[in-house]
């Protein structure tokens, strides 16, 4: 790729956001027993939050794969697999040994009565009781960076294999994905999780006993990768179509709410958790991929202008990202006991984490060298020269 494609960093902004937005309300889900749970629940919250469950880590690894693919040369060699090594590994072993301590140490505290200091939970406890939930040592929510850097490794060959020149498989892909058979594609990981869910029944987010879902994360990376490099190709596709992707996205959404978000369990088609049953799941997988197509194609039409505070916000998420569910669990040890209606505590937890979040990143951003690679940071960039992300033939579309 030669030129910055902004409305892609735009999404990964957008879906870093969401997450921080789900995250603050998980505690006031009547269904759902998150790290801290609040006495005070929203069933009106947990329904709004179902429909960004159904596509938010699609859309997140999807966008992972599409920067992999920007930036992966065949002929680098193992280069890759080290420079990946180098910016998810150090990051990833530093929040677990560091950051995300708090998380565990806040969680004890007010499930479990612990009345020891931060210092001394975390020199005396943290890493030498079992790794959580029965002890506390635990990657939390780096679990999603764990999984990047695992699949970065998996998928090294075989992107390797997919860009020699000449592949069948590289040129089909293109020629099914300017089709309508690029809403099929949704069938890929559903069909790798319905396959291996009888050996890994369980979503748990801990890789070893998670294959199931860990092919689901893997399918959705490599759509991205591939649709990012046949990117010139597809673009004005996939902008063309962004209606019809919007509609199936919209049908699928509604279906979702009347046959199983608003029903009672007993008459539900299936649930997240408890009953991902067969047309439960083909539901909500359908979903996440007419959303990223959806948002693929409206973001690819309309947010792709240059923007340096915007390659600045791009740069920040990634540290944002390490800290921000210590923030959120801190934020609700203390909002909690206010006894505050849902909505209101929700509020206040989201924007406590959005402003402490951003803040942290910015700091860290003035990290000299070293040290900036502890959060995931490598040098600062210039800012790309402006120049037409999008071909002149996709802006038509």
């Amino acid at each position: 790729m030669r030129v910055r494609l902004y409305y892609v960093d735009r999404l990964r902004v957008f879906a870093f956001g969401l997450l921080i937005l789900y995250h603050s309300s998980a505690a006031f889900f009547p269904d759902m027993g998150w790290l801290l749970h609040s006495e005070n629940t929203s069933r009106g919250l947990s329904l709004v939050m179902d429909f960004p469950r159904a596509w938010r880590f699609a859309l997140l690894f999807f966008i992972s794969g599409m920067g992999v693919a920007f930036t992966f040369k065949p002929e680098q060699g193992l280069t890759f697999i080290y420079k990946r090594t180098v910016r998810l590994l150090i990051p990833l072993l530093f929040a677990m040994a560091v950051i995300v301590v708090p998380q565990v140490w806040y969680e004890r505290m007010y499930e479990n009565g612990y009345t020891g200091s931060f210092l001394e939970f975390w020199l005396t406890r943290y890493f030498t009781e079992g790794k959580y939930p029965t002890g506390n040592f635990t990657w939390a929510h780096m679990w999603f960076v764990a999984y990047l850097l695992v699949m970065s490794v998996i998928c090294y060959p075989i992107f390797q294999y997919l860009l020699r020149p000449g592949n069948p498989i590289f040129a089909w892909f293109e020629r099914v994905a300017k089709t309508g058979a690029i809403y099929l594609f949704f069938l890929l990981p559903l069909g790798l999780n319905l396959a291996l869910s009888p050996i890994y029944p369980r979503e748990t987010n801990a890789l070893y006993n998670d294959g199931a879902w860990f092919a689901v994360w893997a399918s959705w990376f490599g759509l991205g990768f591939l649709i990012s490099r046949h990117h010139r190709a597809l673009i004005g596709t996939l902008i063309a179509r962004r209606y019809v992707s919007g509609g199936i996205a919209l049908a699928t959404t509604i279906w979702l709410y009347l046959a199983s978000w608003t029903v009672a369990p007993e008459q539900a088609i299936g649930s997240y958790d408890v009953n991902e049953t067969l047309l439960f799941k083909t539901s909500v997988f359908l979903l996440a991929w007419s959303m990223i197509l959806t948002l693929i194609g409206f973001a690819a039409r309309y947010l792709n202008q240059p923007s340096e505070r915007l390659v600045t916000m791009n740069r920040l998420v990634f540290p944002l990202y390490i800290v921000h569910q210590t923030v959120t669990v801190g934020a609700l040890y203390y909002v909690l006991p206010l006894d505050l209606p849902a909505i209101q505590s929700f509020a206040l937890v989201a924007a406590a984490t959005a402003v402490i979040s951003i803040a942290f990143a910015v700091v860290v951003d003035q990290l000299p060298s070293p040290l900036r690679q502890l959060v995931g940071l490598t040098e600062k960039p210039q800012l790309a020269r402006d120049g037409e992300a999008l071909e002149r033939s996709a802006r038509r579309g």
